[in-house]
């Protein structure tokens, strides 16, 4: 099929087919088909990370997940996504941080997190909830927990931040990939740090280590604030000598070592999409095997956050198009 022909499926579940059902259930709002692919999922930690904060995407608009803890109130996955919903819906409130409103409904769900914790300590979702509750008190007028400005205990320089909560993601899932973002988003609510820890992590990442990535998601959130308010321009940001090298690393020390298997994982496809976005506008030669990987399953970010202009499917196949016709023909 044409690159022009191919219809997206811009979708957060993405090709992970055992979600659909799910949604389903939710909208009519039922618990059954979450209960299942959590108990199939088990200890996959990278596929219980993915599928638990896609489905609470949905949930948060739902009474299925409450209902369930309700109805269950020990089950190690019903507090789990328990915590999950009740920090997904932190992020739909329209007050700010230090509104008393918003700090109650945080520290609601951090009982939630302490909860699903102590049902399974082993698991990384409900640290990772902790996290993602650190950009509610990222304001150093209005610092309301240790956790979250703790000195990093590094050799390193860097800023402080939900160290604490961060390390404890660590040691039960060593690349957990939202950890970092929600370290990075941290950085970002409070102003400053982001790049630091992105190329910190990017430093000390190994052979075939998706930690080549968070660069590319500092570059991204720092150019669509820059671009916002009209700072730069797409050739001159992105054609940076030090963005070109990033995007370089994460093609080469990461996207390369990956089999066909790991490239068609769901919860990789933003991160293919980032890739495939970043060598392209940069001018990086690679990209056609990114895209390749991708298939119909482009994501909104990078394509519509940092777009231009709405059509951001036509900037997608347009890129597509040309990496696949730069690469070396077969023989």
């Amino acid at each position: 099929m044409p690159s022009n022909d191919m219809t997206l499926i811009d979708h957060p579940a993405g090709r992970d087919t055992a979600l659909y059902p799910v949604f389903e259930d939710l909208k009519m709002g039922r618990y059954r088909a979450v209960k299942e692919v959590l108990a199939e999922t088990g200890h996959n930690w990278q596929l219980r990370t993915f599928r638990s904060q896609v489905i609470a995407l949905y949930a948060a608009h739902s009474r299925a997940i409450d209902y369930w803890h309700q109805e269950e109130p020990t089950n190690p996955d019903a507090l789990m996504m328990w915590a999950r919903v009740l920090t997904q819906r932190m992020f739909h409130l329209q007050h700010p941080a230090n509104n008393p409103a918003v700090i109650n409904a945080a520290n609601h769900a951090r009982r939630a997190c302490h909860a699903a914790i102590q049902a399974c300590q082993q698991c990384p979702v409900a640290w990772i909830c902790l996290l993602a509750l650190a950009q509610f008190d990222a304001d150093p007028r209005y610092k309301q927990d240790a956790d979250h400005w703790a000195p990093s205990q590094t050799i390193d320089a860097l800023p402080e931040g939900p160290w604490p909560l961060f390390w404890a993601v660590r040691q039960r899932d060593p690349e957990n990939r939202e950890a970092y973002q929600r370290m990075l988003q941290f950085f970002y609510a409070r102003g400053g740090g982001a790049h630091v820890f992105a190329q910190w992590t990017a430093m000390r990442a190994g052979e075939c280590s998706i930690l080549h990535m968070p660069p590319l998601y500092a570059y991204a959130e720092d150019y669509r604030r820059r671009r916002n308010s009209h700072q730069t321009s797409d050739f001159m940001y992105w054609n940076d000598q030090q963005v070109r090298h990033y995007a370089e690393r994460a093609r080469d020390g990461w996207f390369t070592y990956l089999d066909a298997d790991t490239r068609s994982s769901p919860a990789l496809s933003i991160d293919l999409n980032l890739l495939a976005y970043s060598l392209t506008v940069s001018g990086v030669e690679g990209a056609g095997p990114v895209f390749e990987a991708i298939g119909p399953y482009a994501t909104a970010m990078p394509w519509q956050n940092l777009a231009r202009q709405s059509n951001w499917a036509e900037d997608f196949h347009q890129a597509r198009a040309y990496a696949l016709d730069q690469q070396p023909a077969s023989r």
